[in-house]
């Protein structure tokens, strides 16, 4: 196996379309940070592209501006990276300061042009053969073109934040029409990787497989995002693997697994002369993970090895706190029904036969038949992030101009109150926009069950129904990639498991030290508190907050019409039957979600309720209910202290006279912990961890005459409990 053999095998997302067209597909990639730079020729180190665009159609990227928020810094480095496409240079990330042992992690990047930094030094064993080739000005030559974002945390919600940003080059930008020919521009979507193995296998040489490509897409010669020597890599590569071989490598490494840990868990189906078919697997943590929180499952399979021709299904969901958490994952020979049919057994099986109540999936239609067919007993919806990512490439060139008008409604009908309401509006949006005769509005409109939010009220979704654009990108990226080989798959997946739990932990126990912000002194807020998650509280106190605009008129006994007080008509239909602790609302926000909807929490408190009923605080959504039950382990005592650390940090940056006072007490304490015994012997459960086992020693800071510093006001307690 070469080493280009290997390139090619990072899970990308699929593109076929579910409207059944063979020649329709949808434009969207989910490549590594690093795939593209290693995949197509030499390129600088740390070189990082933008997503991939078509560069006769590039929309115009308004330029970076300090204050500018991110949801993440990969966010914040797409973002520049089309700016820098627009403009005519390339982006890479140059330096970043914290590690994963910082309690913020890495908190600060520095994205640059292409060009900065010092020219490189030429290595003493290159300087002869540097001599024979032709004199070449060096690339860097310290262009000062930077954009530096740096991580913002702030009631336990985390923002990347452009704190300085600078356009200004020494040198000449290059030309937009020759910028797709550098190294990281230059890719093959997972379309013309299929378009090209099929022209391949039919005799086509290099040369005439780019010609077909070229009259495919309508472009001139030398307008594809890729040239000949990447198809040329691009099939050496895929000829290299043995795909036979690679399944028989990947089933031994699940009975290896299987022998150290007899826990683990596996299903595998097998053709003739051994050959592998699908299978699946899953870890101990993971099935126990799904006794709790297995109502809810998003099965996604949008990502695939194309180097081995086999889509990839994660099956994962989030825990009481919002994070992700696997269930399992599986390696299947093709997407055809029979495949999903089997892998939906297997799951079944791997999880003790227990169904989830819901099972969110990709906008596929065979994936639908395959659920209705093995989970007849659970609710089955498209995920919205998967629809709306399938908006462009179905509406972007058809409507132009009116494209972003017709998202923004689009979003607008999906979000309806009823179906009639829906029905209403998609008739007059479709014939404003003329998609009457559109394959793919027709398609939407005959799946709108399993989509269009009217008709999914009344399932439980828990919290994904609005916030559904969950993925596994955020799950193999680091650990999955263009080095991986299949039979190294389940083991790589392993280790992402266990960093996603060690993450998961660390930031359960960050929430635990963290003090809940009651807003409106109502009692109801102030029991939800004690009982629920931030995670869960944040929507209990999202609904609380804005039943306050709601007026209640009592139109029988113990039924309510509930409605905005500057609205005249229309409202919501509320029971409440105080004796035996019953509310409903017609807006079937609590089925749905799993938190009382500010209609009931509005009627509670004129009741004059000071008390959530229990029934109405899901024990999915309580602190009880966490997967990282406190212990007195050397793990949990370690991240426990790191959390602990982490938010002292954040607060005592903010004031100097803050930091002054707690430097002077943790100086100390650590003096005062020096002097305690260092072993342990009631409980002898010291357990080594490689990612926490480092020594950090707070050294007291000299003081200039000023002596003690001076108390804060509101910490004479903690400082009592601390001596």
């Amino acid at each position: 196996m070469t080493e280009t053999a290997s390139r090619d095998t990072c899970p990308t997302q699929k593109h076929q379309c579910p409207c059944g067209d063979d020649q329709c597909y949808i434009d969207e990639e989910a490549y590594e940070d690093d795939e593209l730079t290693e995949q197509f020729g030499p390129a600088e180190p740390s070189f990082l592209p933008g997503i991939p665009q078509t560069f006769g159609t590039t929309k115009v990227v308004p330029p970076p501006y300090v204050g500018q928020s991110f949801q993440n810094d990969d966010e914040a480095l797409e973002y520049y990276s089309n700016f820098a496409r627009n403009s005519g240079f390339l982006v890479r990330r140059e330096r970043s300061k914290g590690n994963p042992e910082h309690p913020l992690g890495v908190y600060k990047r520095e994205l640059v042009c292409h060009r900065a930094g010092p020219p490189l030094p030429v290595k003493s064993g290159e300087e002869n053969a540097s001599k024979r080739l032709r004199k070449k000005k060096p690339s860097r030559c310290r262009c000062d073109a930077q954009m530096v974002i740096k991580k913002n945390v702030t009631a336990g919600a985390t923002h990347w934040v452009v704190v300085n940003f600078s356009n200004v080059h020494n040198h000449e930008l290059l030309d937009r029409n020759n910028l797709q020919f550098s190294p990281g521009y230059r890719y093959i979507s997972a379309v013309d990787r299929e378009r090209i193995l099929a022209l391949a296998k039919g005799g086509c040489n290099v040369n005439l497989i780019l010609r077909a490509l070229e009259m495919d897409k309508g472009v001139k010669p030398g307008e594809l995002t890729f040239t000949e020597k990447d198809v040329k890599n691009f099939l050496q590569a895929s000829v290299s693997i043995n795909p036979e071989n690679e399944g028989s490598e990947l089933l031994k490494s699940c009975k290896f697994m299987k022998e150290k840990n007899p826990d683990f868990r596996y299903e595998f189906t097998s053709a003739e002369a051994n050959k592998l078919e699908h299978i699946a697997w899953s870890y101990v943590g993971s099935v126990r993970a799904y006794t709790v929180f297995g109502d809810v499952v998003i099965f996604d399979t949008s990502y695939r090895l194309h180097a081995y021709n086999r889509p990839i299904g994660v099956w994962f969901g989030i825990d009481n706190n919002g994070y992700i958490i696997f269930f399992g994952c599986a390696v299947l020979l093709d997407e055809k029904p029979d495949s999903y049919r089997w892998a939906l057994q297997a799951f079944l099986h791997l999880m003790d036969g227990k169904y989830p109540q819901t099972m969110l999936t990709d906008f596929h239609i065979g994936l639908k038949d395959a659920v209705m067919t093995e989970l007849p007993h659970t609710k089955h919806a498209f995920s919205l992030w998967h629809i709306m990512s399938k908006l462009p490439g179905w509406f972007s060139v058809l409507l132009d101009a009116q494209y972003e008008k017709f998202k923004a409604e689009f979003c607008r009908v999906r979000d309806l109150e009823t179906r009639e309401e829906f029905e209403h509006e998609w008739d007059q949006m479709v014939t404003e926009y003329g998609l009457n005769s559109d394959r793919h509005i027709s398609l939407l409109f005959v799946h709108r069950s399993n989509w269009a939010v009217p008709y999914l009220r009344s399932w439980f979704f828990g919290g994904l129904l609005a916030t559904g654009d969950l993925s596994v990108k955020s799950f193999f990226r680091g650990f999955v990639n263009s080095q991986t080989r299949l039979k190294d798959f389940v083991e790589q997946v392993g280790v992402a498991v266990d960093f996603q739990n060690q993450a998961g932990e660390e930031a359960t126990t960050r929430q635990n030290h963290q003090n809940f912000q009651i807003k409106t002194c109502l009692p109801l807020e102030e029991h939800a508190s004690t009982i629920l998650t931030h995670y869960a509280f944040e929507m209990f106190q999202k609904e609380i907050m804005t039943s306050t605009q709601y007026a209640v008129f009592e139109t029988s006994r113990d039924t309510y019409l509930v409605r905005h007080h500057l609205s005249s008509d229309g409202g919501h239909t509320v029971s409440c039957s105080p004796s035996n602790e019953e509310v409903s609302c017609s807006c079937k926000g609590f089925e749905c979600s799993g938190i009382l909807c500010r209609h009931v929490l509005r009627v509670l408190s004129l009741k004059n309720c000071f008390l959530v009923p229990d029934k109405y605080l899901l024990h999915r959504l309580r602190r009880e209910s966490s997967l990282f039950p406190k212990s007195s382990g050397y793990n949990y005592r370690t991240q426990a202290l790191r959390s602990l650390a982490s938010i002292i940090i954040q607060e005592s940056s903010i004031t100097k006279d803050r930091f002054e006072y707690v430097q002077w007490h943790l100086s100390r304490l650590l003096n005062h912990i020096r002097d305690m015994p260092a072993a342990d012997e009631a409980t002898l459960d010291l357990e080594l961890s490689s990612s926490f086992d480092a020594t950090v020693d707070v050294v007291p800071a000299r003081t200039v005459a000023r002596g003690r510093p001076r108390k804060l006001k509101g910490s004479t307690k903690t400082a009592k409990e601390m001596r």
